[in-house]
């Protein structure tokens, strides 16, 4: 809206003589010449962001079929994107990659803190998601990375995402955002919508002391300034 403003104030002085339906007309074709290179310029950058993603999936060695399941998702996930309102500091989307396609332990193994390579010791039998979502890879959107939630236990975070109208995080899908961002750098995260071991333990991704990036579990009681749980506007 910023530059339609900017190039309607430039116009004005040009058109100050122009009889009224030809000034109005005018306007209008400047609106909609600035908006339709707005909209391509956000496709332009959203297809950037998407071929990244790709080629992180393809730099960790993620199987090629999985690649290709996501990446056929192209034009959807672009076309979705580009008509949302995205947060100013949120992601747009993240491909995901359901533990039935990959399993925590390769996720894990495809995310980086510098040169050094995730790991889990967790047992991916026992988790289990308390919501439902797509059994094949698929995307989320209007990404927020925990900063919302920094300091409270997963279950208060859960109600204030909830409030927000928004969706917590199942592990798959903090696995993403652990995978193509380094949002471990900043604090721990929670995957506030799945559970361990069928009682009130979270997993949870966290750096450990050596700084090697790590899928745990932890009790949902209490957290503190290091510790987040992220959400999505949409699946």
């Amino acid at each position: 809206m910023k530059r339609i403003d900017q190039m309607i104030s430039r116009l004005v002085p040009l058109l100050r003589d122009a009889d009224p339906v030809s000034f109005d007309n005018a306007v209008e074709q400047a609106k909609s010449q600035l908006t339709a290179e707005t909209n391509q310029s956000k496709q332009t950058d959203l297809g950037r962001l998407f071929d990244i993603q790709i080629a992180t999936l393809k730099d960790r060695d993620v199987p090629e079929q999985i690649v290709r399941l996501v990446q056929n998702q192209k034009d959807a996930v672009i076309q979705k994107a580009s008509g949302m309102i995205i947060g100013e500091e949120n992601i747009p989307f993240l491909p995901i990659i359901p533990r039935s396609y990959l399993s925590p332990h390769s996720q894990m193994a495809a995310t980086r803190n510098g040169v050094k390579v995730g790991y889990t010791d967790i047992d991916p039998n026992s988790i289990t998601d308390q919501v439902k979502t797509s059994h094949k890879p698929y995307y989320i959107y209007d990404v927020e990375d925990g900063t919302s939630t920094l300091g409270n236990s997963p279950e208060d975070a859960e109600k204030i995402i909830n409030r927000q109208r928004r969706f917590s995080f199942t592990v798959a899908e903090i696995l993403a955002l652990v995978v193509h961002t380094n949002v471990l750098s900043r604090y721990c995260v929670w995957a506030t919508a799945s559970r361990y071991d069928g009682s009130i333990m979270n997993p949870y991704a966290s750096l450990n002391d050596t700084g090697r990036p790590g899928l745990k579990w932890g009790f949902t009681v209490g957290s503190d300034g290091r510790w987040a749980s992220p959400s999505a506007g949409s699946r």
